[in-house]
């Protein structure tokens, strides 16, 4: 796992992630490990990370694993469940989402150049 990635764990720790997108964005990665689709979008998550600017959190949620943190996500950011899904998090509000192969490096250059202006 990436040094930039956060695996997030519990309740408690989304919670925190949520507040701190006040001050950075925050890129929420919900990963099932068991769906080629979702390993396929994990490398191009991981991809785009090694090249990113250190102003953006990168996380990630094991939705299997974690399903009440995974459960929670899709509550409190009033999105749909998918796996993969990447959401991005600004001011503790989804301000993007997408999913499978829209999860790639060229798309997600093109949602920062849209949603952040670092």
């Amino acid at each position: 796992m990436s040094r930039k990635l956060k695996k997030i764990v519990t309740v408690d720790e989304l919670e925190k992630i949520l507040r701190r997108s006040n001050k950075k964005p925050v890129f929420i990665f919900k990963h099932d490990e068991s769906s080629q689709n979702s390993e396929d979008a994990y490398d191009e998550y991981l991809n785009f990370i090694k090249d990113s600017d250190d102003d953006i959190i990168f996380t990630i949620i094991y939705v299997r694993e974690d399903i009440d943190v995974s459960d929670s996500v899709e509550d409190v950011l009033e999105v749909t469940h998918e796996a993969p899904q990447l959401i991005l998090v600004i001011d503790e509000e989804a301000v993007w989402d997408d999913t499978d192969n829209n999860i790639n490096v060229k798309n997600l250059i093109e949602v920062v150049e849209e949603f952040i202006s670092i």
